[in-house]
């Protein structure tokens, strides 16, 4: 059976000559004449109109052609099977004997398909572009294509020849192979690290893997394989070297092609400084049962300089000043490995929003994309009394900066307020309750710019009026955050006349009781901090002292997230492993955790362990020169089953070990882009860029230089097939830096081989031949063309037909 997709010829497999029209409606013309009148020697004239007519349809005389080329795939992914194939069409109706051509790298004519493969042809490559452009150069006028469609080298579609092509798809030998292989980047000497060897099967098959690590051979692994990809895993100790060079080879129980059944990679080996660990416990004491060098620290462990491998916390921003904020930063960005655990003071309970840790982390600690959010309602009390006046920036200019940042994350729908006070029993309000639209915003922007400071601090009036206006507001969330950065006097008579002090608790606990919660910030070293906190805590709020001022825009911003979502997931719920490479083979699902912090997953995060709502519980990223991590639930408080899992330690510890590997001097990566690579090499030592040097890139037999594209940065674009393979960098014969390219080998790749060769035929004027048989195709130059024939013929018997009338008339006047 064939179809064709040709614009002049049909296409038949008998090998007759047969006819055809380019304009075949014209011949609808031809009944027509029957309705003419038949008296004498109007048969004549129907004959010559009928003869006139056909020719106006453009007949075409086709036959077999005579200048035909078969080319047959004989490359690895096929073997035989093309060859085999090409017996089984008959073309002995041909005028003449086709040429033979057999193809892989290289393309070689042979007598018949009885004859040998040469030896000299590569068949560990495809080119079909180069066949098709030998067997045009032979003289064939059109050609017959065996193959599977799968080209390692070359375009055919850049390359299409000016004749038709006909193909014969034919079926890829099964093949196994050796696609990847997983590790970590850098380990410990004496550490045991696991690989794992991904291989893809065509069938059902039963394999072994011989790896090797340096030069020691390691115990083959046996495993039987489903039709698919497979992991396959192996175990070994790292030696006292600077890198350990590991293979592996995969050989299948039947008979295949062996091009792609090895890989290989390299792991750095270092000795890693400690891990520093601030406020977990729980995460120190696992990470000591997996063998590391743990340091249990605080805040004031963060100076320059950083010497540990990664560092873990489970802390809030306020503990932390701007400078060893900026130096977290810097600490991952240089190559440093990072961890935020969960806990009371973690994520967007922390004010970590908008500070530069959350920059390095792989999660967003805002909400902001949730959909569903409660009305909120929020009144910010904030002390204007003359002390807020000092420090450089001063501290009302900092408090407007974080009640700007509350107003900017509000929704549309969200009611915001603002009190200020000092010493007046008069309330002040810089704008009363009202929605946070574009207009609102702005008005509210304007009012926090223009407060100023005066007087004293007496807070009594100023809350008693936020909270009655909350009582009649109608909203899901009603919130107070205060503000002071003095003692408060609320006593004396300087308040409704009352010499005893005001009792805030139970004003906070009351409101608390109608459904309004109070959060207090203690700013400054003069701050009222016994009262603030007690305050917080009778109104179901949180308490945040700012001794270091300038973490004052954070810890407003920290308030508003945490006061208007709903951050902590509170429901216990089994967390579904994501299959990830940093996630050891054969790992079961984890059991169910407690409660963990929602936070959003970065775009170019990736998740292991996921939430509700695909929020993530581990989630890991690369940034800057190093690497870090979130895992938000808390080891020491939420974290139920999943705590006790056994397989716990060994997932986070191998997170951590991902964290502590340092970047070598020169570390490259690769990424494909269209057919080529792009080959980018950082160089940094010691904390300072490598510049200036003359790197040359080497993958699959070519090589060609690196351009240095910024400080430290060298890029590269590799006009080659990225099959699968290593590419090396290297710097003055030595090779500094291995990138290891698991894309598929293009030579067994057949995914879109179908596409390219239904594309060749059609492109060319071709046919696609779904089964084997007779093959006498038609080429331009073997279809004559009847028309002007028929048309000389019709012209003919009209004139025959004016004579023989003319010599009738004169033959009957001289009678």
């Amino acid at each position: 059976m064939y179809y064709y997709r040709g614009a002049y010829s049909c296409y038949h497999t008998n090998v007759l000559p047969n006819l055809s029209f380019n304009l075949p409606w014209v011949l609808l013309a031809l009944p027509l004449l029957l309705l003419l009148p038949r008296r004498s020697g109007r048969l004549w004239r129907i004959l010559s109109l009928a003869l006139l007519i056909t020719a106006l349809a453009q007949p075409t005389l086709n036959q077999a052609s005579r200048n035909i080329a078969i080319l047959i795939d004989v490359s690895d992914s096929l073997g035989d099977s093309a060859l085999n194939a090409a017996k089984t069409f008959d073309t002995s109706t041909l005028k003449r004997d086709p040429n033979i051509f057999y193809f892989a790298a290289d393309s070689s004519p042979v007598a018949s398909v009885s004859e040998d493969v040469p030896g000299f042809i590569d068949r560990s490559k495809t080119d079909i572009a180069r066949a098709l452009q030998v067997a045009v150069a032979s003289g064939a006028k059109r050609l017959l294509l065996l193959s599977d469609g799968a080209q390692s080298s070359g375009d055919a579609l850049l390359a299409l020849p000016g004749v038709p092509v006909d193909t014969f798809i034919t079926k890829s030998r099964d093949n196994v192979r050796l696609s990847s292989l997983l590790a970590r980047e850098q380990a410990s000497p004496g550490e045991t690290v696991e690989v794992v060897a991904i291989v893809e099967s065509d069938r059902d098959t039963t394999v072994t893997l011989y790896p090797q690590a340096g030069d020691v051979a390691l115990e083959p692994v046996q495993k039987q394989l489903k039709a698919g990809r497979n992991p396959v895993s192996f175990s070994f100790q790292i030696p006292s070297a600077d890198t350990v060079h590991v293979s592996a080879r995969v050989q299948a129980d039947f008979e295949q092609p062996v091009t792609d059944d090895t890989q290989e990679i390299d792991i750095a080996v270092s000795d890693n400084e400690p891990v520093l660990v601030i406020n977990d416990p729980a995460f120190s004491e696992l990470l000591r049962t997996q063998g590391f060098d743990v340091i249990t620290g605080s805040p004031a462990d963060i100076t320059g300089p950083l010497n540990y491998s990664a560092i873990i916390l489970r802390e809030g921003s306020g503990q932390f000043t701007t400078g060893q904020l900026s130096l977290l930063e810097s600490f991952v960005l240089n190559g440093g490995g990072f961890m935020m655990t969960g806990g009371p003071e973690s994520f967007g309970f922390g004010a970590w929003y908008r500070t530069p840790v959350e920059e390095v982390l792989p999660v967003h600690t805002d909400l902001r994309t949730e959909v569903e959010l409660p009305l909120v309602a929020m009144v910010i009390v904030m002390d204007r009394s003359q002390s807020m006046s000092t420090g450089q920036p001063s501290k009302i200019d900092l408090a407007k900066e974080g009640a700007i940042s509350v107003v900017d994350l509000a929704y549309q729908d969200d009611l915001l307020g603002l009190i200020v006070f000092s010493d007046e029993a008069s309330t002040e309000w810089a704008f009363r309750l009202r929605r946070a639209t574009d207009q609102g915003k702005r008005e509210m922007f304007e009012a926090i710019v223009n407060i100023g400071t005066q007087g004293g601090t007496v807070l009594a009036p100023a809350y008693t009026d936020a909270l009655s206006t909350l009582e009649v507001t109608d909203a899901a969330i009603k919130h107070v955050i205060i503000l002071s950065d003095g003692k408060l006097y609320d006593g004396g008579g300087v308040f409704g006349g009352s010499s005893t002090s005001v009792d805030f608790n139970t004003i906070a606990q009351r409101a608390l009781e109608a459904g309004i919660t109070t959060s207090t910030i203690a700013i400054g070293d003069g701050a009222d901090f016994e009262r603030l906190e007690s305050m917080a805590r009778s109104g179901g709020g949180r308490y945040y002292e700012a001794l270091d001022v300038t973490t004052l825009p954070q810890i407003f911003t920290s308030e508003a997230l945490t006061a208007t979502r709903s951050l902590l997931r509170e429901e216990p719920l089994r967390p579904t492993l994501i299959a990830h490479p940093l996630i050891p083979a054969g790992t079961p699902q984890p059991p169910a955790l407690n409660a963990y912090i929602a936070t959003n997953l970065k775009d170019e995060a990736e998740t292991l362990l996921e939430g509700d709502l695909s929020e993530p519980i581990l989630a890991v990223s690369r940034k800057g020169l190093g690497r870090s991590a979130a895992f938000t639930t808390d080891l020491n408080a939420w974290s139920g089953d999943l705590g006790r899992w056994d397989d716990l330690p060994a997932l986070l510890g191998t997170v951590v070990r991902w964290l502590q590997t340092r970047p070598a001097d020169y570390s490259a990566t690769v990424r494909k882009e269209g057919t080529n690579l792009r080959v980018v090499v950082d160089a940094v030592k010691d904390g300072e860029y490598i510049n200036d040097k003359n790197l040359l890139v080497r993958y699959n037999g070519v090589q060609q230089p690196l351009e240095q594209v910024a400080p430290g940065r060298y890029e590269g674009l590799l006009d080659v097939t990225a099959d699968g393979g290593t590419v090396l960098v290297i710097d003055q014969d030595e090779v500094v830096a291995r990138a290891q390219v698991s894309a598929p080998n293009a030579e067994f790749d057949t995914r879109d081989a179908h596409v390219l060769m239904q594309s060749i035929a059609e492109l060319s004027g071709g046919s696609v031949i779904e089964e084997a048989g007779v093959y006498a195709p038609v080429t331009p130059d073997d279809a004559q063309q009847l028309w002007s024939y028929l048309a000389l013929a019709g012209l003919v018997v009209f004139m025959t037909e004016l004579v023989i009338r003319r010599f009738a008339s004169l033959r009957n006047e001289t009678l």
